[in-house]
């Protein structure tokens, strides 16, 4: 099929930002140049198989194999979430106003594509970044991502904070917050175990927060993203199970509660 009829193809159901991810990513045909080869073709079996997954909602940057965001070049995998546009804003507007990682060290607590840890370390190089997840799967393809965009950061395997040994002054995560069996969520080709937490979505941060304290320094800082419908329940868990602990909500880029500070 020729080059100016996939696009046209795409572009009939995908965000123009997708169809160019596909060219790059999946075909191999720069984007940003297509129009000078408009003319070439691309293997009909290639293009009829792009078809079939994206009308079914596979997300174009799984097809891919990667997501360019904040600045990085990260590659994905099903065992991966897609980093979101909520988690983006958290990490270059709100964070620096809130705490300096410079000469810190930063744990990112189920990093799963790296892409916490990876921009921290970008934003602020002098910071000792590690990342950790219990999926194999995940860790190396955030591996990947660091060698490519040339970030030292540590990756690690494990559950929660069950085989972290350190302690730290910043600890941030985006862990899995949805109620199961949650009609809110359409995310049918993301890993399940990145986003779902027990039937009221608060199992991951029941795990957390059992042993946060004995993981932050004195005078340590975490934040962790959370449901906007469940963020009452999420810093009441939290003020329950840790009593001494200062903790806040806070706003992501649409007015709506998605982080939970804890000082």
């Amino acid at each position: 099929m020729k080059v100016k009829d996939v696009y046209h193809q795409l572009l009939s159901f995908l965000p123009l930002a997708d169809v160019r991810t596909v060219f790059d990513g999946y075909f191999g045909v720069p984007f940003d140049s297509w129009i000078l080869q408009d003319n070439e073709e691309i293997e009909d079996k290639k293009v009829a198989f792009a078809m079939e997954k994206l009308k079914a909602g596979y997300p174009a940057n799984y097809l891919a194999g990667y997501i360019d965001i904040a600045g990085l070049h990260l590659f994905l995998n099903e065992d991966t979430l897609i980093p979101r546009t909520e988690t983006e804003d958290f990490l270059l507007n709100l964070l620096p106003s809130l705490y300096n990682p410079s000469h810190k060290k930063v744990l990112d607590l189920c990093t799963g594509s790296g892409f916490i840890a990876l921009t921290v370390k970008k934003m602020f190089p002098t910071a000792e970044v590690i990342g950790s997840d219990i999926s194999k799967s995940a860790l190396k393809k955030a591996e990947e991502s660091a060698s490519f965009n040339h970030l030292d950061v540590t990756f690690l395997q494990s559950d929660y904070l069950e085989n972290i040994q350190d302690t730290f002054d910043l600890i941030l995560s985006n862990p899995p917050y949805i109620e199961e069996g949650s009609k809110e969520v359409d995310a049918p080709f993301e890993p399940p175990l990145a986003l779902y937490s027990g039937r009221d979505g608060l199992d991951s941060y029941r795990k957390i927060f059992a042993s946060l304290k004995s993981h932050l320094k004195e005078g340590g800082v975490s934040y962790f993203e959370l449901e906007s419908t469940n963020s009452l329940k999420t810093k009441e868990l939290a003020e329950k199970m840790l009593p001494d602990k200062e903790c806040r909500i806070l706003k992501d880029l649409y007015g709506r509660d998605r982080y939970l500070g804890i000082k």
